[in-house]
């Protein structure tokens, strides 16, 4: 069972990510994703990252419940450097986010949901 962030006040750390998780990537157009593909991430220490996403490298923030993937040596990836989540739950070995649409994402209509079970 996920211990769930229930409210504003709820936190979840930087540290709380270090280590390497793999997703189960779920979305709300499968025609865009198989819900069946597993994704592995890497959350290092200072703040940087690795994962599937355009670069592959990434630097992360939390504020919150949200955190937003930057991306490294890149200017913009179909006119966005960041990728931005909404955390639904955290557990020391598992989580969920959901994806917050900017501009481009809102218009193809993606909506990634992704659940991480920690290696």
């Amino acid at each position: 069972m996920l211990a769930g962030c229930s409210n504003d006040d709820d936190i979840v750390s930087p540290n709380d990510l270090v280590g390497q998780w793999e997703v189960v990537h779920h979305s709300n157009n499968p025609e865009v994703y198989d819900s069946a593909d597993l994704w592995p991430f890497t959350f290092n220490s200072d703040g940087t990252g690795t994962g599937p996403i355009a670069t592959r490298n990434f630097r992360y923030e939390i504020n919150g419940k949200r955190i937003t993937l930057h991306l490294m040596n890149i200017d913009a990836y179909y006119g966005q450097t960041a990728f931005v989540y909404e955390i639904e739950s955290y557990s020391k070995n598992e989580m969920e986010w959901e994806e917050i649409p900017d501009k481009y994402w809102n218009n193809s209509g993606y909506g990634l949901h992704l659940k991480f079970y920690r290696k």
